[in-house]
């Protein structure tokens, strides 16, 4: 009985990510989960409500994508997220993960330095996890953090020094950042300083009203968008399977899919090292960030 117990389990999981044929409806730039905001008790920013015409005169553009009418998966980037907080054996295990892992590592920390070190040494893509406003929340973004009015000598001071400390970087994130992805002339000034800098950006959509993708198109630059939170709301095996129902979403999809997840605990490991399992299982790729963008960032 046990044995049977888990065969149905990855059946089960095979017959809901391909019984998902739909593709995901408009260009919401939020739309294919739940809002980071509503969930990550980290960072609990609120969404901010929407806004007039007259509040917002400037239309803001949604995240494009190409589509076939194949049912073929697209590949999958994963990035982990929070990086800095931590060193010792956690951080080594993470590090053991397989290269194409993406480690999004946050400047100003104690172990900044330390989880550099490791990406580079086990050949991990690094981008900066840029600490950035996040709307009517109480927790500081950081240190030093791009605010929603922030000017553009600011914003290049603070870059520069992010840039600095991770000179190994290929491009940025945002932590948390409600306020500040939402105000299209603050991220035109990031955007650009990226684009200077041979940066582009990934934005983790921590607001409905994210400004990133407009942002990238007006100053030329490439942006890609988080889809899928995977330690959200928890790392259980129920959300496990929800996440990677969600997948089916995509079938068809040209581009790849981004999962985002952190590196808070062995927890959010073993959640991890369990999705990528049953993922390959049903030979879904994870691939390297830059591999992903290729033919669009170079």
């Amino acid at each position: 009985m046990a044995n049977l117990k888990k065969l149905i389990f990855p059946l089960v999981i095979l017959l809901a990510l391909f019984a998902c044929t739909g593709k995901p409806e408009a260009e919401d730039p939020a739309e294919q989960s739940q809002s980071y905001e509503d969930t990550y008790e980290e960072s609990p920013e609120q969404p901010e409500p929407q806004e007039t015409q007259e509040a917002r005169p400037i239309a803001l553009q949604s995240y494009k994508y190409t589509w076939s009418k194949s049912d073929e998966m697209p590949d999958v980037v994963i990035i982990i997220d929070d990086f800095g907080n931590s060193a010792g054996q956690l951080l080594d295990d993470f590090g053991d993960l397989p290269s194409e892992y993406v480690f999004a590592i946050m400047p100003d920390l104690a172990h900044t330095k330390a989880a550099a070190d490791l990406a580079t040494r086990k050949g991990h893509e690094v981008i900066i996890h840029v600490p950035m406003e996040a709307e009517n929340s109480k927790i500081s973004p950081g240190e030093k953090f791009i605010s929603k009015n922030m000017e553009e000598e600011q914003i290049k001071a603070v870059l520069d020094d992010f840039i600095k400390q991770l000179p190994m970087a290929i491009a940025a994130n945002n932590h948390m950042g409600s306020a500040t992805t939402a105000n299209l002339q603050t991220m035109n000034k990031v955007i650009g300083h990226l684009k200077k800098k041979g940066l582009y950006f990934i934005d983790s959509v921590t607001s409905s009203q994210t400004a990133v993708y407009t942002a990238g198109v007006e100053q030329g630059v490439f942006t890609a968008k988080r889809d899928i939170f995977l330690d959200v709301p928890d790392v259980s095996e129920k959300t496990l399977a929800k996440k990677i129902q969600d997948l089916g979403k995509f079938k068809g999809r040209k581009e790849p899919v981004i999962i985002i997840t952190h590196c808070h605990n062995r927890e959010k490991l073993v959640a991890l090292q369990k999705f990528v399992t049953q993922i390959k299982a049903m030979g879904i790729n994870i691939v390297p960030l830059r591999d992903a963008f290729t033919k669009t960032v170079s």
